[in-house]
């Protein structure tokens, strides 16, 4: 079973002392095969109740004694989750695809308070919700997914600049982007700091990084802890404001600070979310199909809130 795995020292100071906060829910034969790839095709909305609600298996949780950060060890190999991401199916962009564009709004908002340039590069682009609203505000824009699905909708549906491989697969220049933007991607990555280094090299002196990730140290995480629905299987590294400032300091990060944009989630999908995750979406989930009138209403009906709320936003400078 060894071979399934990957042990390693701190992703954010390399040290390799570390105690134990939880351990993994999964039996042996959960090892077996990562996860399923027959991907089958559902509706939207069943969908979006996989992507958003947490899975029911999770790896064993460990805090550094000497930075604090949270993080998978062992975590499975790089090689099967890359596999994964790469062959994750697509159905649940029409759904979020409205709430999601609200929320790129607020999110260039935020990067032109502080951006010196235009030229933009947003890694783990997804759907290209955010790179899209970054070309409208006037912004060169390019980004890279690793999944195939998602980075094809992006190329269809906007008509963006795309590179659907992995980041270090990628060869930039030197002192190339003034911006680069991470939203929601440091806690899939194995070895941020290396990510990191990478993001500091390609930034022109004086460029702006903006990095987002869900924040264990919120009031939902510490009351749900295990149960918590950002503690999933994929989600390796579980940053606080803290401990994503320290990474971007030991990563050569300059005036760095937290900050924060405005989310938008329908209705629908947070009412989805909150079912399913009591167990009793099942019974009710006819209340959201989006041919009825009931649906179409929970659908349009637009909430905003902080991402403070769920996440830290954490920006510095080269």
């Amino acid at each position: 079973m060894d071979s399934l795995f990957e042990y390693r020292n701190c992703p954010s100071c390399g040290q390799n002392s570390f105690e134990v906060l939880f351990e993994s829910n999964m039996k042996p034969d959960d090892f077996n095969v990562l996860f399923d790839y027959s991907m089958e095709e559902h509706d939207s909305q069943e969908s979006v109740e996989g992507y958003l609600v947490p899975g029911k298996e999770w790896g064993r949780h460990v805090k550094c004694k000497n930075c604090q950060l949270i993080y998978m060890n062992p975590m499975e190999k790089v090689s099967k989750t890359n596999e994964y991401y790469s062959k994750a199916k697509n159905t649940h962009a029409p759904t979020i695809r409205k709430s999601y564009l609200r929320t790129a709004e607020s999110q260039v908002s935020l990067i032109q308070k502080y951006a010196n340039g235009t030229n933009l590069l947003d890694i783990g682009c997804a759907q290209g919700f955010f790179l899209f609203g970054a070309s409208k505000a006037g912004y060169t824009t390019k980004g890279i997914e690793i999944a195939q699905d998602a980075a094809a909708y992006a190329i269809r549906e906007f008509g963006l600049d795309i590179e659907a491989k992995p980041f270090e697969e990628l060869q930039f220049a030197e002192n190339y982007f003034d911006v680069v933007t991470l939203w929601q991607v440091l806690e899939h990555v194995p070895y941020p700091l290396m990510m990191l280094k990478a993001v500091h090299r390609i930034l022109k002196p004086g460029g702006l990084l903006v990095v987002s990730t869900p924040n264990i140290e919120t009031i939902p995480a510490k009351i749900l802890r295990k149960r918590w629905w950002d503690i999933k299987r994929l989600h390796i590294n579980q940053f606080t404001t803290r401990t994503l400032t320290d990474i971007l300091q030991n990563t050569g990060f300059k005036n760095i600070s937290s900050t924060s944009y405005r989310g938008f989630v329908s209705l629908s999908i947070l009412l989805t979310m909150m079912l399913k995750y009591l167990g009793v979406y099942e019974q009710l989930k006819a209340l959201f199909n989006p041919d009825y009138v009931l649906g179409r209403i929970l659908n349009k009906i637009m909430l905003v809130y902080s991402s403070k709320l769920n996440h830290c936003v954490v920006l510095g400078f080269k």
